[in-house]
């Protein structure tokens, strides 16, 4: 029984880490760069619930609503965020060596942090503390309904992001962008914006996902950088721009996880993931899904 209960969690929580390792599997597949202050975009969309359910009193049962009536909110502000941040700063290194590009998320991320350390200090803050979250209790399996409400939150952020890129004008511009930009150029599509938006919607999943994150979990300044490396994991695992092995990964990743903190310990679930990692790229390094933005996985 504890095994299936390990097995839950990691799925509830695994939900959360593919929802925020597809925003980070848009922006390397379109635009070219592994963006560091990734996860410090989740970090932004969690202090935005914490606060607005802080500032509107929300307390006890009720404020539930109140925190999932800001997950909107959290994607339009982080959206904002990102597509300033491709349109003012990364537009700037786009077509420079990795490295560079490596730097300059690097910094971003750092100032990031410390402009939320500066405006909210370190504490740890969560927003589910007020919420009255009893279980479902299935087969013995305990399922926090505040968990569950989550996992089913970052299916659909995953799910309309993947029905956006495949039937939208823009998702087909975005597509065209990462499979050719000088021919997108040629027949029209504005390549500069498209990889505005491509960071836009990159940056506002992350923000969704940090709303739900805030409410399950704990948000504070300096959380980005787990996200960050579990987001990379997660797309080696199913393979760079597919959503659905970004799908899989990610809840294959949170039962890992779970798993290893359940029975060897949670100082070990870095290292047994990473191993993983090592492992499937040795065997396929193309990984799970092993299909690309550009074959049209979008």
């Amino acid at each position: 029984m504890a095994l299936t209960q390990f097995v839950v969690n990691g799925l509830l929580v695994g939900a959360l880490f593919a929802a925020v390792a597809v925003g980070f599997a848009l922006i390397w597949g379109v635009v070219g760069i592994i963006n560091l202050a990734h996860g410090e975009l989740l970090m932004l969309g969690g202090y935005v619930t914490y606060w607005l359910v802080a500032f509107s009193g929300g307390s006890g049962g009720g404020s539930i609503w109140v925190a999932l009536a800001t997950v909107p909110v959290a994607l339009a502000a982080l959206y904002a965020v990102g597509y300033l941040l491709q349109r003012l700063l990364v537009t700037h290194v786009a077509d420079a060596d990795l490295f560079l590009t490596l730097l300059v998320t690097f910094g971003v991320s750092i100032v990031l942090q410390q402009l939320a350390i500066q405006a909210w200090s370190a504490t740890p803050r969560s927003v589910g503390a007020g919420f009255a979250d009893p279980s479902i209790v299935i087969a013995g399996v305990f399922i926090p309904k505040i968990k569950l409400i989550a996992f089913f939150g970052a299916i659909a952020l995953t799910l309309l992001l993947w029905g956006y890129l495949r039937t939208t004008r823009r998702g087909r511009a975005i597509r065209a962008v990462a499979q050719n930009p000088e021919a997108a150029r040629l027949v029209g599509i504005d390549v500069a914006h498209t990889r505005a938006v491509t960071f836009g919607l990159s940056a506002a999943i992350a923000g969704g996902t940090g709303s739900f994150v805030a409410m399950i979990l704990s948000v504070q300044p300096q959380m980005g950088l787990a996200y960050t490396l579990k987001s990379f994991v997660i797309v080696v695992f199913g393979g760079l721009g597919s959503i659905p092995g970004a799908l899989v990964g990610g809840l294959l990743l949170g039962s890992v996880e779970e798993l290893t903190a359940g029975f060897v310990g949670s100082q070990w679930t870095l290292a047994v993931s990473f191993s993983l990692l090592v492992v499937l790229l040795l065997v396929k390094p193309s990984g799970l899904f092993g299909r690309s933005v550009e074959e049209g996985e979008g």
